[in-house]
């Protein structure tokens, strides 16, 4: 099953959510959202995909259903991601981090429903689907360099490619390796640094 996350601060919602869309995915809601915005990621990190209602700070909270996609792409640009709302006209004017925004209508309908299982569905087999496509391409590369074979400017094109969109998928990792291979540098260079202040010294010693 899909692991869908809900977000909606109306209890209501929360209910009509749930009775619509706990039989056909593995869905969370959240009772309770946090009331800083960064601190929402620790929600939806193990989700495939999240659907977000754009009005969240009707009631207590400080953010908008666009501030926590622009929140999770901060961790996961290309993570799937839904807004809707009761306010559609209003959002789509008003959002600036994604452009996939539909009404609260497609609860009320088996046929409007069925739309919205359809793009979950969609949006997570393409997600999947790039990811698998890349984690295959740098695999297949990988095999070819370890037999001594050469890539061609397309497959070194392929790899780029691949490595970005996978690095892009876990930026708290990816700015963790940045974060280790400038330490590494620095302590190159303060081996370097120390080398060259004992040759220095040896030479002053002859």
């Amino acid at each position: 099953m899909i692991k869908v996350i809900y977000i909606d601060e109306e209890v209501g919602w929360q209910s009509t959510a749930y009775a619509a869309l706990s039989d056909k995915y593995d869905l969370y809601i959240p009772e309770v959202l946090p009331k800083n915005v960064s601190d929402i990621w620790e929600e939806i990190r193990d989700r495939q995909v999240a659907i977000i209602d754009y009005r969240l700070n009707e009631s207590n909270l400080s953010y908008t259903g666009d501030d926590v996609v622009r929140e999770i792409h901060k961790h996961n640009k290309h993570f799937p991601t839904i807004i809707i709302t009761s306010y559609e006209d209003n959002a789509i004017q008003e959002c600036t981090e994604i452009q996939t925004i539909r009404g609260k209508e497609m609860f009320n309908s088996s046929e409007e429903l069925n739309k919205l299982c359809h793009m979950i569905d969609s949006a997570v087999a393409i997600y999947e689907k790039k990811k698998k496509v890349s984690e295959n391409t740098i695999l297949s590369i990988q095999e070819k360099i370890a037999t001594g074979e050469s890539l061609s400017e397309i497959e070194e094109a392929d790899r780029y490619d691949a490595e970005q969109y996978l690095s892009e998928l876990d930026l708290d990792s990816s700015a963790k390796g940045i974060l280790v291979n400038t330490k590494t540098l620095k302590g190159l260079e303060e081996m370097l640094s120390l080398a060259r202040t004992i040759v220095a010294n040896h030479n002053d010693v002859k």
